[in-house]
C-alpha cells in the first residue's frame, strides 16, 4: 500500500506548521486547509516548545510533513547582543531539532529561510545555486546556518528537505515592524516618513499572499522539489525613497519625507532570480508593488483607527 505522504501530488496530508500562529504561518495554516490537507500548528504562542523534544517528536511523528516557519525574526531585538544569543538559538537549535525528527522519522522538511541570507554580493541578480551567500547581520547568519544544518541531515542521513528563501513580506497580518507599515502608518498620522541613510538601498518587497503561494507550491512538485533551495521573491526592486513617496502619494499624506541615520550592516541591494521557482515550481509573484500596497492601506487604516 503507498502512504500519501509517499505521492507526488496528493489529495490529503497532515502538515505540521512550527510558527503556525505567526503572521505567515497563520496565512499559511489557511491556505493548506483550502487545499484539502489538515494543517497542524505547533507555536509558542500554545505553550509549544521547539526544545521539549518528547513532544515536538511526538507532533513530528504523526504527520506527513513539516513546515519549520518558527524563528526570531525580529531584526531589531536580534542587534541588541542579548537578542541575538537569544535569536541565534532559537533560529539554528530549534531549526537542528526539527530536522533531527524528521530525519528520524522520514518526514518532508520545508524550512523557511530568508533572502537575507544572500546580504551584499558582488553579482546580481542572486542565483540559488550559484550566488554564494554573504549575510551581513546575525540575523541572516543564523538563517543560513540553519540552511547547512538541515542540509547536514540531508547529506549524511537523507533527510528530504526544500530550503525556501523568502523575501521581506508586506501586507495585512505581517509585522508592524516592517518598512512598509511604519511609513503607512506614519503618513497616515501625519508624522515624518523616515526613512534610513540615502534611501537607496532597494528590497523585492513581496505581497503576503504571492508568499505563502510560493510556499505551499512545492507540495505539487515533490521529487522537483526534493533537496533543493527556492528564491521565492518578485524580482520588482523598490527603494526606500521610492516606497516613502509612493505610501506618501496612496495616503494624500502631507507628511514629510526625513531622513535618520542608516541601520548598521543594512544590505544595499536585493535583486532576485526567480528563474528556478518558476520552472520547477510553476511559481512567480504575480502582485505589483503598486497594487500591493493598495490592498494593505485599508488594514492600516483600521490599524491607526484603533490605536
Amino acid at each position: 500500500m503507498v502512504r500519501v505522504s509517499e505521492l507526488e501530488n496528493p489529495i490529503y496530508m497532515k502538515i505540521l506548521v512550527t510558527g503556525g500562529k505567526g503572521a505567515i504561518g497563520s496565512k499559511l495554516m489557511l491556505k493548506l486547509k483550502e487545499l484539502g490537507h489538515e494543517p497542524i500548528s505547533y507555536d509558542m504562542a500554545d505553550g509549544q516548545n521547539l526544545f521539549d523534544l518528547p513532544t515536538l517528536e511526538e507532533a513530528i511523528k504523526n504527520v506527513d510533513v513539516v513546515y519549520h516557519l518558527a524563528a526570531q525574526a525580529n531584526f531589531n531585538y536580534m542587534r541588541t547582543l542579548e537578542g541575538a544569543h537569544d535569536g541565534v538559538i532559537l533560529n539554528v537549535g530549534a531549526t537542528e531539532h526539527v530536522a533531527y525528527l524528521c530525519a528520524k522519522h522520514r518526514k518532508w522538511m520545508l524550512y523557511i529561510s530568508t533572502m537575507c541570507v544572500y546580504g551584499d554580493v558582488d553579482v546580481h541578480p542572486v542565483h540559488e545555486d550559484t550566488t554564494l551567500p554573504n549575510p551581513s547581520e546575525i540575523y541572516a547568519a543564523s538563517k543560513y546556518a540553519g540552511e547547512w544544518v538541515v542540509h547536514g541531515y540531508g547529506t549524511s542521513f537523507d533527510l528530504e528537505y526544500t530550503n525556501l528563501r523568502i523575501a521581506t513580506v508586506y501586507g495585512p497580518g505581517t509585522r508592524m515592524e516592517l518598512g512598509v507599515h511604519v511609513f503607512m502608518k506614519q503618513a497616515l498620522q501625519g508624522a515624518p516618513i523616515t526613512v534610513h541613510g540615502t534611501g537607496e538601498q532597494e528590497r523585492t518587497l513581496t505581497y503576503i499572499d504571492d508568499v505563502v503561494e510560493g510556499i505551499v507550491a512545492p507540495l505539487q512538485h515533490r521529487a522537483a522539489s526534493r533537496k533543493q533551495a527556492f528564491n521565492i521573491s518578485t524580482v520588482e526592486r523598490i527603494s526606500a525613497i521610492k516606497m516613502a513617496h509612493d505610501i506618501k502619494t496612496l495616503t494624500g499624506s502631507s507628511s514629510e519625507i526625513t531622513f535618520v541615520p542608516q541601520r548598521p550592516h543594512n544590505t544595499v541591494r536585493e535583486d532576485v532570480d526567480v528563474t528556478k521557482a518558476k520552472k520547477l515550481l510553476g511559481w512567480e509573484a504575480k502582485t505589483s508593488f503598486a497594487s500591493g500596497l493598495v490592498k494593505t492601506l485599508p488594514w492600516m487604516q483600521e490599524i491607526v483607527r484603533k490605536g
